[in-house]
């Protein structure tokens, strides 16, 4: 059996983070964490003071692993917005794929700690924001719109598309077509609006009928 060469607060995180999510934190005991860490119980003191700071160190690292994974993905990516939005949500499905517990982890921070739930969705939100801002200012996205507010909308979003196919389906992958859709819907929703021609004439308004009937959306089959 290989040996755990990790520092002894890393093993504990990890193991923290795989229970909590496996059978939440109400369930979960210091013993427990430390049982599956391979250590003492009584070692577990020397790193974190009890259940709900462990609790606390796990959430806040599966933050800074998302936010460190979209910034190094970004730094590789195109300079357009689609490009970089892409690149955020790929990061994001794929993190949820390999560690399915984590989102189950954050939503029970809601209950267990309200200001670190918070905490949580602000740190995101205030970077992706900052991004959006960024092509707002580079008329790639509709500057009538408060980035905050995209920001959100991104995060629910990710967050429910994540959930139903990266956690609710065998297989824990986002298909390469519901990317495609997310992005679309972000494209059509928050494209700046067309300037009109100086030369265009005013269109008659549609009547009824084949003639004045407008594309329906496309349905996933």
């Amino acid at each position: 059996m290989a040996t755990d060469e990790r520092p002894p607060a890393e093993r504990l995180l990890a193991a923290a983070e795989e229970l909590f999510g496996q059978r939440s934190y109400g369930r979960t005991t210091v013993a427990d964490i430390c049982a599956r860490a391979g250590m003492a119980t009584g070692s577990f003191y020397a790193y974190f003071g009890s259940k709900e700071e462990i609790f606390a160190a796990v959430v806040r690292a599966i933050n800074a692993d998302l936010r460190m994974a979209m910034k190094a993905a970004l730094a590789k990516a195109g300079e357009s917005q689609r490009t970089r939005e892409r690149e955020c949500f790929r990061v994001y499905f794929e993190m949820m794929s390999k560690r399915p517990w984590m989102d189950k982890i954050v939503r029970e921070s809601e209950f267990v700690a309200p200001a670190l739930f918070r905490e949580y969705y602000e740190h995101l939100a205030r970077g992706y924001a900052r991004g959006v801002r960024v092509a707002q200012l580079a008329g790639e996205v509709d500057a009538r719109y408060d980035p905050e507010v995209i920001a959100y909308a991104y995060t629910g979003i990710g967050n429910f598309v994540g959930m139903r196919w990266a956690d609710w389906t065998a297989g824990g992958q986002v298909p390469e077509d519901v990317l495609d859709d997310v992005l679309e819907l972000l494209a059509r929703g928050l494209a700046p609006p067309a300037a009109p021609s100086p030369n265009a004439s005013p269109s008659p308004s549609p009547g009824p009928g084949p003639g004045g009937a407008s594309p329906g959306p496309g349905v996933r089959k």
